[in-house]
This record gives structure tokens, C-alpha cells and sequence, in this order.
């Protein structure tokens, strides 16, 4: 008889513990982005430094 209580306890306990405790952060950790989106993000970022390079004038044509 008090095994099969004990187990039973063991059994409500494991089933309330789960339930309250569903959440776990850890679980759901990011680590940040990815080879893709850093690839991606270079190719848009030296686009658009090549354009602001071509458009800006140079010391000595803004200076004469």
C-alpha cells in the first residue's frame, strides 16, 4: 500500500512540476544570427559604401 501511495505522490508531483513550470528560457536560448544573415549583411553593406564612396567628393575637389 505505501508504495503504491508513494508512487502516486511521485506521480502528482511530477505532473504539477511539468505543469508549472512549462517555461524554461534556456530552452528557447538565441544565439544571434547566422552565416546567412551575415552574408547578406556584408553584400548590402558594401553596396552601399561603394555608392557613398563614389558619391562623395574628394579632399582636394571640395578644397579648390
Amino acid at each position: 500500500m505505501w508504495r503504491n501511495l508513494a508512487k502516486a505522490i511521485r506521480e502528482l508531483e511530477k505532473t504539477y512540476s511539468e505543469a508549472l513550470n512549462a517555461y524554461r528560457p534556456e530552452r528557447h536560448y538565441m544565439r544571434g544570427p547566422g552565416p546567412k544573415c551575415h552574408a547578406k549583411r556584408a553584400s548590402e553593406h558594401a553596396t552601399s559604401a561603394v555608392s557613398s564612396i563614389e558619391a562623395a567628393p574628394t579632399f582636394a575637389e571640395a578644397h579648390r
